[in-house]
């Protein structure tokens, strides 16, 4: 059957109803660059009539329009003047506020208009709407410059590489590291144009190892030297890159320079070497016991620090940047929809942020913890120095009256107990001379005068006393320095010669604990008695006639 392609079934009425139903803008000017077609879409756009657009150039509906849209219609004549000189089409990108404050992007195709000779006659265009494309390429930038930002500023080594372990991107700060202005330079390369032919292995087939069996390399501690002799520690986690298909396509990892750890930890080892061969020469191994057990004190906030600082990079948020490029990659022919529609692309942009927050916290709590560390190497000096001043040249046994040796004890305390308005009461019974070693026994009754002071002064009573008491007993002396000081609580009786404990503000810890110890080392013995808090207290040391042999 033959179809009548009269009346509604013209040509012309079939183009007229598929432009106008056509989801895009369809326009034609004539020579003179006068609009004599423009479709519905077309006029929507510019919130205009037809009966407003169709016989005029864009100069004349320049009047009493925006900026915004002035520019367009100026640059649209350009092009039709243009299209009319060469004959020839271009594409162009247009930018359109729409009356309500919407913006919108359109793709512009512009084309030369010809009559049944083959004559420009005019030229025509086709807007299509790509704004969901825009804005995909909007979020897109912003969410790789956030990732670039985060690449760009961390301190650590972050990388990421193909199945052949080449590098195809990594931080800034691993190009820095490697010699590199920028980590372009780096792309490409691999570990054996930075690494000995032996280390280079051992990285490569760490990762080789990952990319076989898709598990990650966690907490690795390792010495880096590279080829210009420069050396670091790093502790690394390395984990499987994958593509959208879930097929690993290569390895990501980052380093933590961990270098000042480990320095502090080899400073900590050298003075414990020096400690030791120091005690050997000298005779005096009870010296480097006494400062080791003081150290080891501090070494427990060390070891808290490095726990610390290892958790938090066992635990880092940099594993998520996989998962990220992956979801990236998965989605990367179709990102417009991907961004506007699918939940996951429209909280991406929050979840970068998020994470980058939350790796600057991350560097910030390790970079206290460093500190912290840095705090507790000090401390353990001043400790060293501190028991330094206590030595003398221990050894020698002599035989010395005992009440010399209190009443020299006295006398190194004097200033502070005659400052302080304490009464010292001596009580010293007729003892025999004692085989001992002078200045151990100097440096017991020294601390415990010194505390005896310290109690007195805490209570804040105003008759202060302390009482030095001299006793035989059985083949021993007893020396005892008594106060009426702040007292001793019954639980911390037991505790008070531990290595460590005190409860004074700037104490340190070890004065009673070292006492102990130089007691027993003399053959003799220190111990304490308290009725409780406000009963003062009372610490005895006792030592044999006859020297240390002499149990």
């Amino acid at each position: 059957m033959k179809m009548d392609l009269t009346g509604p079934y013209s040509s012309e009425s079939l183009y007229r109803s598929l432009i106008e139903q056509l989801p895009v803008g369809i326009f034609r000017k004539d020579a003179e660059g006068r609009y004599i077609l423009a479709n519905a879409y077309f006029c929507n756009l510019r919130d205009k009539n037809p009966g407003d657009i169709l016989g005029k150039t864009p100069q004349e509906l320049a009047v009493n329009n925006t900026e915004q849209e002035v520019r367009l219609l100026v640059e649209g004549a350009k092009h039709h003047d243009e299209i009319m000189r060469s004959g020839k089409s271009m594409v162009v990108e247009e930018e359109y506020c729409r009356s309500n404050g919407e913006k919108i992007w359109m793709q512009v195709y512009k084309s030369p208009a010809f009559d049944a000779n083959g004559v420009i006659v005019g030229s025509q265009g086709m807007m299509v709407d790509i704004t969901l494309r825009k804005n995909a390429e909007s979020q897109l930038n912003y969410e790789q410059s956030l990732l670039r930002t985060m690449m760009d500023n961390s301190p650590d080594l972050i990388y990421f590489k193909d199945a052949h372990s080449r590098f195809i991107q990594c931080s800034q700060a691993l190009a820095e590291k490697m010699g590199f202005r920028s980590p372009d330079e780096i792309v490409g390369k691999s570990d054996y144009d930075f690494y000995d032919e032996k280390h280079a292995r051992q990285l490569f087939e760490d990762e080789q190892k990952i990319i076989s069996t898709g598990e990650p390399l966690v907490g690795k501690v390792e010495k880096d030297v590279l080829k210009n002799n420069q050396a670091f520690w790093a502790l690394t986690n390395k984990g499987p890159l994958r593509d959208r298909a879930g097929k690993i396509i290569g390895t990501f990892g980052i380093s933590k320079d961990i270098t000042p750890i480990k320095e502090a930890e080899a400073k900590l080892n050298e003075v414990h070497r020096q400690l030791v061969d120091a005690s050997r020469q000298a005779g005096m191994a009870e010296v480097a016991t006494s400062v080791l057990h003081n150290v080891g004190n501090v070494l427990n906030s060390v070891n808290v620090s490095t726990a610390i600082i290892d958790d938090k990079v066992r635990k880092s948020k940099v594993a998520s940047l996989s998962k990220v490029t992956a979801l990236l990659e998965s989605h990367k022919d179709n990102l417009g929809d991907f961004f506007s529609n699918d939940p996951k692309g429209k909280q991406l942009v929050d979840y970068l942020n998020s994470l980058a927050t939350h790796l600057a916290q991350e560097q910030d709590d390790i970079l206290k913890e460093a500190a912290a560390l840095t705090e507790n190497v000090r401390h353990i000096k001043e400790i060293v120095t501190m028991q330094q001043n206590y030595a003398r040249t221990f050894g020698v046994v002599e035989s010395l009256p005992v009440a010399d040796l209190v009443d020299d004890a006295l006398r190194l305390n004097s200033g502070a107990v005659l400052r302080h308005n304490i009464k010292v009461i001596r009580e010293f019974a007729d003892v025999p001379p004692i085989l001992t070693e002078k200045h151990k026994v100097l440096q017991i009754l020294v601390n415990l005068i010194r505390n005896a002071k310290h109690a007195c002064d805490d209570s804040e009573k105003s008759d202060k006393q302390i009482t030095l008491r001299i006793a035989n007993g059985d083949g021993r002396v007893k020396i005892s320095v008594i106060d009426n000081g702040i007292g001793i609580p019954s639980e911390n009786l037991t505790r008070i010669f531990n290595h460590g404990f005190t409860t004074r503000q700037n104490g340190h810890g070890f004065g009673l604990h070292s006492g102990a110890l130089a007691a027993k080392e003399l053959g003799g013995s220190l111990i304490a008695a308290s009725d409780g808090p406000g009963c003062g207290a009372t610490f005895i040391l006792e030592l044999p006639v006859d020297g240390p042999g002499e149990k």
